[in-house]
């Protein structure tokens, strides 16, 4: 090779480092040469002065590549001048800059060497390290997917103080309703918080209350059954209780303001899901939320050349290791968890013998799931055959922009095996039992 023409020759390398209000950038040559550094504002006006000073060092025949540890967050703004500038940027892994900071014989931290160690990985790791993209779309989508994760977060939250709240005044309120965050339920709550503002309405009254409440769908014999319930417990204590009526009351309206936002956080969610045209939602288990989740941590597909990289992304493959004569691999604990934990919880679906044990949710996969387990496997390692199987289907549906089809011929041989195999365990189960009965009456004999 001629090294006086060598690839790296041919550019300048900006590394930055990002903040909140400001920036830090160092340029360097190939040689690891600092030339210049700069500390900027996080605006447009901080940008420009960027971009002019990294240019009075480039030339006709080299030319400025910029890396940033972050591209989606702090750095957002920035990457996207430098792009909208057809500047080159690449994304920066955090591990690497760490790495090369604690390369120094005394480990200093401060913003310049941040930004020069930054520089230093763009320099070595030139080749490997991803471009910056601007895909906008599934950057939103991400951001809207986690605003919806955080509201439902903190309605979990509002429901169990609810339930700690609710049941030192009504102690049997899970028998009123199938479901007691229901507006009819809320509404309940809210009008009469505890059971002592109920003493002296008539069963009539009442009735009228929850038909009103229910939008005239709630039958008169459950109004009496829930009224008799209410009454059927003594009310022990009423001091302060005004008081403690005000927490219910605002739990229920915090509820009430959760689910109505989640509803319209929901619905831009789909919108935006739909604007990307997306059919994984065709995939069995998935809908469009949970597909939009899946989707938000993937980004676009083109990233990934095949499944593999995409299970490595999702830390599912395992990861080598290898010494001497020894060679194993091990799980790979890395790559995206949010990811992760989306395919896990929907490996764990897949795999359901249903509510009755007799319909499962895929039969497929709790077949494939069972043939792991008979070669040897433990029930996590085959559960993690099924992640890894369900990224290639993940992979093949987003990359060929196509709905899932069905395996019928395939769904329906899994189904009688899996059918069968219950069958005869149960039948396993109850000889089981019948031996131990028999056994049990030839001792007392």
């Amino acid at each position: 090779m001629n090294y006086d023409k060598h690839p790296k020759m041919k550019y300048i390398y900006v590394g930055v480092d990002t903040h909140k209000h400001r920036h830090t950038a160092s340029v360097i040559n190939c040689f690891n040469e600092t030339l210049d550094t700069i500390t900027i504002a996080n605006d447009k006006k901080g940008y420009g002065a960027l971009f002019n000073m990294v240019n009075k060092h480039t030339t006709n025949e080299v030319t400025a590549i910029y890396g940033l540890e972050d591209t989606k967050h702090l750095g957002y703004g920035l990457c996207s001048y430098l792009l909208s500038k057809n500047c080159l940027v690449k994304h920066v892994l955090g591990t690497l800059t760490y790495n090369e900071r604690k390369r120094n014989p005394i480990i200093s931290k401060t913003d310049e060497i941040d930004s020069q160690c930054i520089a230093k990985v763009l320099l070595d790791y030139l080749d490997t390290l991803s471009f910056a993209t601007s895909d906008e779309i599934f950057w939103t989508l991400k951001q809207v997917v986690k605003m919806r994760q955080s509201i439902v977060k903190n309605n979990v939250e509002y429901k169990n103080k609810f339930h700690a709240q609710i049941l030192h005044h009504y102690p049997n309120y899970k028998s009123f309703f199938h479901d007691i965050f229901c507006n009819t339920a809320l509404t309940l709550w809210e009008t009469y918080p505890s059971p002592d503002l109920l003493i002296n309405i008539s069963d009539k009254d009442f009735w009228k209350f929850m038909y009103n409440s229910s939008n005239t769908r709630f039958s008169q014999n459950k109004a009496n059954e829930i009224l008799k319930l209410i009454k059927e417990n003594d009310i022990l204590n009423t001091i302060y209780q005004e008081e403690r009526n005000i927490i219910i009351r605002t739990l229920v309206r915090q509820i009430r303001n959760n689910n109505a936002i989640l509803k319209e956080i929901e619905t831009e969610v789909i919108a935006i899901y739909d604007k990307i045209g997306s059919t994984l939602h065709t995939c069995p288990l998935l809908t469009k939320i949970t597909a939009a989740e899946i989707l938000a941590e993937i980004g676009n597909i083109n990233r990934f050349a095949n499944s593999g990289k995409l299970a490595k992304y999702a830390g599912v493959a395992p990861v080598s290791y290898s010494s001497g004569n020894s060679e194993k691999d091990v799980s790979n604990e890395f790559g995206n968890r949010e990811l992760n934990s989306h395919i896990y919880n929907l490996a764990c679906r897949s795999i359901s013998p249903g509510a009755n044990k007799m319909v499962p949710a895929n039969a497929i996969f709790i077949e494939y799931f069972n043939k792991k387990r008979t070669e040897g496997k433990t029930g996590h390692q085959a559960l993690v055959c099924v992640m890894r199987r369900l990224i290639s289907i993940i992979y093949s549906v987003l990359k060929n922009e196509r709905d899932y089809i069905v395996p019928t011929e395939l769904v329906e041989q899994c189904t009688t095996s899996f059918k069968e195999r219950r069958i005869k365990e149960e039948k396993e189960k109850q000889d089981k039992v019948a031996k131990k009965v028999t056994n049990h009456k030839n001792k007392k004999m």
